[in-house]
């Protein structure tokens, strides 16, 4: 299961959706209607606070493409006194959008509790002055230019990189989110771009860390939309949005928080819960799964092949990713000698082959008839085996199961 924390508010799969309502003070700003000046920042923050947003995200120098380079005295000039304001006035988290080690730290000395860094700590310093003050972090993926990774595959290995490297600068791992950078943050990037990383947003969980959606009104939508004036993009912004969210996003980014709720909220109740089984010791998680035994029969019946072929091919058409937290690493090893000897496999950590005592997270990748066959032998073993086994076999059965959209 994914957790973390932003500032004082908890996030990931156990928790609603939460919502982080953008402010601008740079008028440079692609949405006019998110841009307040400094002395409107309270305003806009309390009402955004009103409508139900967790977290203010405060921002002063426009990453829009073409906007004006901004000297760190101007962002000074315009962050700190609505920052002041809002802190002094409001209790909510506040995020600062800055790409900046020292105005990172200033910022969270003042009060502020995470930092949402577009350009993927690029400041050598800023992972460490976040760590500094024990803040929140949002990396956004970038490799030179603040949103110009346009592949998932890059995305995931270069957010996976700069978290380790957050984590290793001392920031604390449970207060690091991710943002796969969705945007025309560089020319090259077309809504092609956006629309396929969009789609490929479930990917993100491999990194397992909560993750942010960061669409809103942006410029994909207006291109497909035909829809020039990001006013006019709420619609195509709060479709995009559901599919975020339903793909696992855990933050939403938005301009719209009154707007954007209810969306959230469904979009959430269609994704459910994972599946997962637990008891004080160990926990089992679905990680990834693909096909169903009644699925194939009637594309083999389509495709009319033999029936008595049916029985066997359908147990071996459908695959499953478990993860098992908690083992020993004697239990870790037996697991991987079950999966081996029927065909299947399973990732343990090299120290469970030293017996290192520390409980051991393990991978198992095989068809559902291998992981029956190994959840049988397992029921006949002592020590904690056969109760694992009852977790495997219960996980795994709750993929379709409405227990998981109560």
């Amino acid at each position: 299961m994914i957790k973390g924390i932003l500032g004082a508010v908890p996030v990931g799969d156990s928790y609603p959706v939460r919502l982080m309502g953008v402010i601008n003070l740079s008028r440079e700003s692609f949405y006019k209607g998110s841009v307040a000046r400094p002395h409107e920042a309270l305003a806009l923050a309390t009402a955004m606070q009103e409508e139900g947003a967790d977290i203010i995200d405060l921002g002063a120098v426009s990453t829009a493409p073409g906007s004006p380079a901004i000297s760190e005295t101007v962002e000074r000039e315009r962050l700190f006194p609505a920052l002041k304001d809002i802190l002094e006035n409001l209790d909510i988290t506040v995020s600062v959008d800055t790409q900046r080690s020292g105005i990172a730290a200033d910022a969270l000395s003042l009060g502020a509790d995470c930092i949402n860094d577009v350009s993927g700590l690029s400041d050598p310093g800023m992972a460490a002055g976040v760590a500094g003050h024990d803040g929140s972090l949002v990396i956004m993926a970038s490799r030179q230019r603040a949103g110009d990774l346009l592949d998932m595959g890059e995305i995931i290995s270069i957010l996976g990189e700069r978290a380790r490297a957050a984590v290793s600068s001392g920031v604390d791992q449970d207060k690091i989110s991710l943002d796969p950078g969705i945007g025309k943050w560089v020319p090259e990037k077309t809504p092609a771009h956006d629309l396929a990383i969009l789609s490929g947003m479930q990917r993100l969980r491999s990194l397992g860390r909560p993750v942010m959606a960061a669409l809103s009104r942006k410029s994909f939508i207006g291109q497909r939309l035909n829809k020039p004036d990001p006013f006019q993009r709420l619609s195509g912004t709060l479709a995009a949005t559901a599919i975020a969210v339903f793909l696992g996003a855990h933050i939403v980014r938005t301009h719209d928080i009154a707007a954007s709720r209810d969306t959230i909220a469904m979009a959430q109740s269609i994704r459910g819960r994972a599946a997962c089984s637990a008891d004080e010791e160990m926990e089992v998680e679905v990680l990834g799964h693909l096909g169903q035994g009644d699925d194939m029969a009637e594309i083999l019946r389509r495709t009319e092949v033999d029936e008595r072929g049916h029985s066997t091919l359908c147990k071996k058409s459908s695959f499953r990713i478990l993860s098992v937290r908690g083992l020993s690493s004697m239990e870790a090893i037996i697991i991987k000698q079950e999966m081996l000897a029927r065909g299947g496999d399973a990732a343990i950590p090299k120290l469970a082959l030293r017996c290192d005592p520390r409980p051991e997270e393990v991978l198992i990748f095989g068809t559902t008839h291998q992981i029956s066959g190994m959840i049988k032998n397992l029921k006949s073993q002592p020590f904690r085996l056969s109760s694992l086994a009852e977790r495997i076999a219960e996980a795994v059965a709750m993929i379709d199961s409405p227990e998981l959209y109560r």
